[in-house]
């Protein structure tokens, strides 16, 4: 049973429509799946849907940006409850921010004199969750950039010309928000990050698992973060964080890396043994 449990798709960042994402899945001979959009969930629907008539898995997921005093990271959560009231108020209240952020990197660049229409971004993200990727390709789109690495490098990145900060949500936040819609939160591609020393308040602040496998983790990468999941009591996690291209961290095909169906299932009986009533 192949698994891959990091997935992006057009609701978010992807490229590809949840039911577009779902054929692609299917044709690398993953089994099991989660779609783990940036703040929202909105194509979760569809690709259930999808994913019953191929016969597949759909792990109801998310990617939470949060931050760790200054530093941003992203919390994963796993077989959330996409209706929940609470959750669904929580990422509304997001999207708003998000919007007036990109309108704000929008003002940044047009007195660079880098105009980009805004409709040519928020059609991009389909209305919904716009962020920094969706913009990085338009400026490839007018020509001001040669690829999204360089819109990144040159103006969107941290500290660039451009950069808006996110809006301010606590990793504990985002751990208590999964939790609440009765989800397990997963620390994602810690290796990308360097900053080991927040894994301790991440569980203290109720994290019960960690991304050890992911495209930009190495072999020796992967042995680490075993250790760090061994240490901690933590489950383990991993996919290939696939949004449609090999554009940036992301894998080039869903599956690579995959999560050993070994881990998964221990994920799986950790999840049935928390839900009430059982």
């Amino acid at each position: 049973m192949h698994i891959d449990l990091h997935l992006h798709s057009a609701a978010s960042d992807g490229l590809l429509q949840p039911a577009g994402l779902v054929q692609a899945v299917r044709a690398a001979g993953i089994h099991v799946f989660s779609i783990t959009d940036h703040d929202t969930v909105d194509g979760l629907a569809d690709g259930r849907l999808a994913a019953q008539a191929c016969g597949l898995t759909l792990i109801a997921g998310i990617e939470l940006s949060a931050y760790w005093g200054k530093v941003e990271l992203h919390i994963l959560g796993y077989f959330i409850d996409p209706n929940h009231a609470e959750l669904t108020g929580f990422l509304h209240r997001i999207r708003g921010a998000r919007q007036v952020r990109m309108h704000a990197m929008l003002n940044r660049l047009q007195a660079m004199g880098l105009g980009v229409p805004p409709a040519s971004v928020f059609e991009r993200a389909h209305h919904g969750n716009v962020g920094r990727p969706h913009l990085a390709r338009a400026l490839v789109e007018r020509g001001f950039v040669s690829t999204t690495d360089e819109a990144f490098d040159r103006y969107l990145g941290t500290g660039r010309p451009a950069f808006v900060p996110r809006p301010d949500v606590s990793v504990a936040d985002a751990i208590r928000m999964i939790r609440t819609a009765g989800g397990l939160a997963s620390l994602a591609h810690p290796g990308l990050y360097g900053r080991d020393d927040a894994i301790p308040d991440l569980v203290a602040a109720g994290m019960q698992a960690i991304e050890v496998y992911h495209p930009q983790h190495t072999f020796g990468r992967i042995a680490h973060y075993k250790r760090v999941a061994k240490r901690y009591a933590l489950l383990v996690t991993g996919g290939s964080d696939f949004h449609g291209t090999a554009e940036g961290e992301h894998a080039a095909t869903p599956g690579y890396p995959f999560l050993p169906e070994s881990d998964y299932l221990v994920l799986e009986a950790a999840q049935s043994a928390g839900r009430p009533g059982n």
